[in-house]
């Protein structure tokens, strides 16, 4: 009988999640989540620094290290969770989605709708990332409306709401806890 060493435990999830287009991490490709977070924490940096969802700042990450379609659903092996928080690289991923369906609108105004790319956005803010960011139904029914009715003034509210309570938030809490 073979025992089943945890790389070997990584390789059957990580076959299942490549089943499920999704990306697990566990003990033998911590690294690859390690920098999934860093490219979160660099988003956000960004995001601060221009004080909200503007535009082109998921231009900073390099998709290699996080492509935001396979991250929505990440599943991190509870054993590696208390190094990799699966809720931020969720979250961060909806967001970094939210970002580049931002830039979508801003870059082609009266037909994003027709584009290939808005439709992935759109079919990656399913279910999943509704679970990390319960805004994101009400901003794809505010898009979704033929782009001559867009409330752009809505739509920036919605995602200055979601800025504020994730991403300002998230790093407010990461710094409160390193004060304790």
């Amino acid at each position: 009988m073979t025992k089943r060493s945890p790389q070997n435990a990584d390789f059957g999830r990580f076959f299942y999640s490549l089943v499920r287009h999704t990306v697990f991490i566990g003990i033998a490709n911590s690294m690859q989540g390690n920098k999934a977070i860093a490219a979160v924490l660099l988003l956000y940096y960004h995001l601060l620094r221009e004080g909200g969802i503007t535009h082109d700042q998921t231009i900073y990450v390099d998709p290699e290290d996080f492509n935001a379609f396979e991250y929505v659903k990440v599943e991190v092996d509870p054993d590696q969770r208390s190094e990799i928080n699966q809720d931020l690289l969720r979250r961060g991923a909806v967001i970094a989605l939210l970002c580049e369906l931002n830039d979508m609108i801003t870059e082609y105004e009266d037909d994003y709708l027709s584009q290939p790319f808005t439709t992935k956005i759109f079919e990656a803010l399913g279910k999943e990332a509704s679970e990390a960011v319960p805004e994101v139904p009400m901003i794809i029914e505010t898009v979704r409306t033929s782009e001559a009715s867009l409330d752009y003034e809505a739509l920036q509210s919605m995602l200055k709401g979601v800025f504020e309570k994730y991403v300002v938030r998230e790093i407010s809490a990461l710094v409160s806890s390193s004060d304790a």
